[in-house]
């Protein structure tokens, strides 16, 4: 079994947090209409590539 140690925790709390704060940035520059446009084409790509399979290359 493989765990993290209490440091190692906390630096992924810490950098998890960061990228939502990140995240939520980018966002923040869409209007409602992009907003949505972007959930509708991002969730067609994810499904996609979900039934995508093994990568072939």
């Amino acid at each position: 079994m493989v765990a993290l140690t209490d440091a190692g925790l906390r630096l992924f709390d810490e950098a998890f947090t960061a990228h939502m704060c990140n995240e939520h940035r980018l966002l923040s520059h869409l209007d409602p209409g992009e907003a949505t446009a972007l959930e509708a084409l991002l969730t067609a790509w994810h499904r996609r590539l979900e039934g995508a399979g093994p990568s072939r290359t």
